[in-house]
């Protein structure tokens, strides 16, 4: 049977997933209608298509971090090791290492909420290569059209 710990961790998990990918979702669908509608130079489009990922990639970021920040400091499911006392902030850094999967090693995340962080490392590099990818597709368009 599972404890009440491990269905926090898997629940607030997923929610976070499916936030964060339908979030990419549509930020790629505003991201090409604007391309397509948009009287903006190539140029212009590419650096709104790059700063606009950028924004979103942070924003996953963060909802990852504030939701490891619950799992440890309101729910109490896991730790994070490392440091004496860990901040909010901490809880950002600690979530945008892991989503780039750089990974410093000075934190170390116990207990069941290692779900979220080994999950959040697979879901940050599914998103920033299909960012990626998306932006590939973007910048054939405009070469393309010119």
């Amino acid at each position: 049977m599972l404890e009440q710990e491990h269905l926090i961790a898997f629940f607030a998990t997923l929610i976070t997933v499916i936030t964060a990918v339908m979030l990419h979702y549509e930020s790629f669908t505003f991201f090409s209608c604007v391309g397509a509608k948009s009287e903006l130079s190539h140029r212009r489009r590419m650096l709104l298509l790059i700063f606009g990922l950028l924004v979103v990639h942070v924003f996953a970021i963060w909802m990852f971090g504030i939701t490891a920040w619950w799992l440890v400091e309101v729910s109490h499911v896991g730790t994070v090791t490392g440091y004496e006392t860990m901040t909010f902030l901490d809880y950002i850094f600690m979530s945008a290492v892991t989503y780039t999967t750089l990974g410093y090693g000075d934190m170390i995340p116990l207990g069941h909420v290692r779900f979220l962080y080994g999950t959040q490392s697979l879901v940050g590099f599914v998103l920033i290569t299909w960012s990626a990818s998306f932006t590939f597709i973007e910048m054939q368009k405009y070469w393309n059209d010119g």
